[in-house]
C-alpha cells in the first residue's frame, strides 16, 4: 500500500515523467517560436525551422533502420521503407502545413491562425505545469 502512495506523490513512473518533461520543453519551444515569429514576421519560417530539431534527432535511428532495410532486405525492405515513410509523412504533414500557414499568414499580416495556435499552446502549457504549480502553492 505504501508503494502506491509514493508513486502518486511523484506523478507516475520515470518513463511518464521523462515524456512529460519532453512534452513540456517542446511546448515551451513552440511558445518561443510563436513569440519570435510575431516579433519578426518576415523571418517566421526561420523560427519555425527550429522546431524541426525535435523531429530530426529522434528520426536518426529510424533513418539508419531504413538504410539497413534498403541494403539488406531487397524488395521487401524497399516496400517496408516506403510504407514506413508514407506513414511518417501522414503523421508529420498536418503539423507541418499548419505551422507553414501560420508563418505565411504572419508574413502577409494575418494573425488569426497565430492567435489560435498561441491560445492552444498556452492551454497545453497550463495543463502541463498545472499539477506542479498546485503542489508548490500547497
Amino acid at each position: 500500500m505504501m508503494e502506491l502512495n509514493v508513486l502518486e506523490n511523484h506523478g507516475g513512473s520515470r518513463f511518464e515523467r521523462f515524456f512529460n518533461l519532453i512534452n513540456l520543453r517542446f511546448t515551451r519551444h513552440e511558445a518561443w517560436t510563436l513569440k519570435a515569429a510575431r516579433r519578426v514576421p518576415l523571418l517566421a519560417l526561420f523560427a519555425f525551422g527550429t522546431l524541426w530539431v525535435w523531429f530530426f534527432l529522434p528520426m536518426i535511428p529510424f533513418g539508419i533502420l531504413v538504410v539497413v532495410l534498403l541494403e539488406k532486405a531487397g524488395i521487401f525492405g524497399a516496400i517496408l521503407s516506403m510504407v514506413l515513410g508514407i506513414g511518417a509523412l501522414a503523421i508529420i504533414a498536418p503539423w507541418f502545413f499548419r505551422w507553414y500557414f501560420i508563418c505565411a499568414g504572419l508574413m502577409i499580416g494575418r494573425t488569426n491562425m497565430a492567435q489560435l495556435k498561441e491560445d492552444d499552446v498556452s492551454d497545453r502549457l497550463e495543463r502541463l505545469m498545472g499539477p506542479k504549480s498546485a503542489s508548490e502553492s500547497a
